[in-house]
């Protein structure tokens, strides 16, 4: 009797032990109290991106400013004059008062008046300031017939007057003397214009051109004036 309950006292103490109040048991779970907290990581705040104001510059590279527009006023304070303005011109006065042109003016480039006169606005032109004024004028050439076998040509400068061009001064270069080009060199005398065209020989038959004929022209009003000239022999 003695050892049997040495025996049921000894499976008792071995058995299996209660949790003490707040000890956690082997699932992991506690008993009756209360989880502790789990603690939050604390978050470091994200710094903003910032967007740049303007595009990075590539080192070595210049940032290349766009140039202003040429407004195309001139130094006087009009605005240059254009060849295309010529087509619509004016033809009175200037030195062109002999051919009867009062009140006359060019529509697209051509005037027809009384007794078959008519006059054509050739296509050669030169814009620069010839006149002095400091406004870009115009030089142009108009061939004249005047109802015979004739063709006339005259060498003319609109004054850039607040934009429009006005008759100034004229020169003729003669009988079927066709204009070849007109220019103001870049590298010449201020207010002087280069015309090329043909003519011939004080000998010749005015029928033919036999030379190129190359003259520096200067205006004094009513009148443009030739410097001097040079001559080339010319066949057609």
């Amino acid at each position: 009797m003695v050892s049997a309950g040495l025996i049921a006292g000894l499976v008792v103490a071995c058995g299996p032990k209660e949790p003490a109040p707040g000890e956690a048991t082997g699932s992991g779970k506690a008993g009756t109290a209360s989880e502790p907290p789990t603690a939050t990581p604390t978050k470091t705040p994200a710094t903003p991106t910032k967007t740049p104001d303007s595009p990075a510059k590539t080192p070595g590279i210049p940032v290349k400013t766009p140039s202003p527009k040429s407004s195309g006023t001139a130094a006087g304070g009009s605005k240059a004059l254009s060849c295309g303005q010529l087509q619509n011109a004016s033809l009175e006065g200037g030195g062109l008062e002999g051919y009867g042109l009062a009140g006359a003016a060019l529509s697209a480039g051509r005037w027809e008046g009384a007794d078959g006169l008519v006059i054509e606005l050739q296509p050669q032109c030169a814009i620069g300031d010839i006149t002095g004024d400091g406004a870009a004028d115009a030089v142009g050439a108009l061939k004249i017939s005047t109802g015979g076998t004739g063709r006339f040509y005259t060498l003319v400068t609109w004054r850039n007057d607040a934009g429009t061009p006005v008759p100034a001064a004229a020169a003729e270069l003669g009988d079927r003397t066709p204009v070849v080009s007109i220019d103001f060199p870049p590298a010449g005398e201020p207010r002087q214009v280069t015309v090329v065209y043909r003519t011939r020989g004080d000998d010749d038959p005015a029928a033919v051109v036999t030379l190129t004929r190359t003259a520096v022209y200067a205006v004094s009003e009513p009148a443009m004036v030739e410097l001097h000239h040079s001559d080339a022999p010319y066949a057609p």
